[in-house]
């Protein structure tokens, strides 16, 4: 490795800690270690491989140059070859050239034929949790320091997951909202990272709600707050049973449920935030028959934000435009 290469990976390096100190978000660590492999090495593909722990299969969870549709049906069992050898005590793999070492080439193939390849063990805290897998055309493309440094990408891998699934452990104990059933707003906000990495990936938009309850004071004022919060449980579980299973939904604020839709349009998201409110405005919510109206705010990802955070103020300014064009009405920007 040149000194340039050595001190692109230390830059590199300290800006994934930095990540790591403000996110939970193991997708985002992942996908720029896949990135800055490639840019390194050149390498025709790179993949984080992982293992399933509800089935123990093998499967690809980010990658560079595999068809969607082979990390899709991507699954095989760990069997008893080297690949079971790396992910059992560690030992890395290095084919020089495939031409000689066919056999091993052959077991820790994925979709494309190689001339050179390296597997580096992912683990933590005595867990194994899968490799980091990389291939060239040329032969003999990785150097001994190359596997070492290619370790190291896999250590920073193994913490961004380690930290994700102790997370995710952590709000299995409470990740559900009290009053309405639904999902809280943090792990709510996790999963909109994932949902975005995935929408750029897979090139397919995904539109971003939020709701409001248009009289959700004068209610609690009229009825009393237990009465209130009941509606907008309600309201909550018409919204999720109009959602697809792929689909999120949570709590946001107040007396407002933030929602998303994969693989959905603008103009879908506009068909479908109309549909909620005309839902909702013909409904009557708890045994007091009570009506109201709502307002929602819609925008799409790609086409109104380029980022998470940036789609979150948009879907505000949205929400705003509903309230102030006179309330009971879907709106955008």
């Amino acid at each position: 490795m040149t000194v340039l290469k050595a001190e692109e990976c230390m830059q590199f390096f300290a800006e994934v800690l930095g990540i790591l100190k403000s996110t939970h978000q193991s997708e985002k660590v992942l996908s720029l270690i896949v990135d800055r492999i490639v840019r390194i090495y050149k390498c025709q593909t790179c993949a984080v491989v992982i293992i399933d722990p509800g089935t123990e299969y093998l499967h690809v969870i980010h990658s560079h140059n595999l068809s969607y549709q082979f990390v899709k049906e991507y699954k095989r069992a760990i069997g008893a070859g080297a690949i079971a050898k790396l992910l059992s005590v560690g030992k890395s793999i290095c084919v020089s050239d495939a031409q000689i070492e066919r056999e091993i080439a052959d077991e820790i193939r994925l979709e494309h034929d190689f001339r050179s390849a390296v597997c580096t063990q992912i683990s933590a805290e005595f867990r194994t949790l899968g490799y980091i897998y990389v291939d060239s055309v040329e032969p003999n493309a990785f150097s001994v320091h190359d596997i070492k440094v290619l370790q190291s990408f896999a250590d920073l891998a193994s913490i961004a997951l380690n930290k994700a699934y102790l997370y995710e452990k952590n709000l299995r104990l409470d990740p559900i909202d009290p009053e309405t059933g639904l999902v809280k707003y943090a792990p709510f906000l996790e999963k909109l990272g994932v949902y975005i990495l995935r929408s750029e990936k897979e090139h397919r938009p995904l539109s971003l709600f939020i709701l409001d309850i248009d009289n959700y004071k004068q209610i609690a004022g009229t009825y009393g707050y237990e009465l209130s919060k009941l509606i907008l449980k309600e309201i909550g579980e018409f919204v999720k049973s109009e959602l697809e299973a792929t689909d999120a939904i949570a709590r946001y604020g107040f007396d407002e449920i933030i929602f998303l839709k994969e693989d959905c349009s603008f103009e879908d998201g506009l068909e479908f935030g109309e549909r909620i409110r005309k839902g909702i405005e013909n409904s009557e919510f708890t045994k007091m028959k009570i009506r109201t109206t709502v307002s929602i705010g819609v925008v799409e990802f790609p086409q109104h934000a380029k980022s998470d955070k940036e789609l979150l103020l948009t879907v505000k300014e949205a929400l705003y435009n509903a309230q102030h064009q006179g309330r009971n009405r879907v709106a955008s920007v």
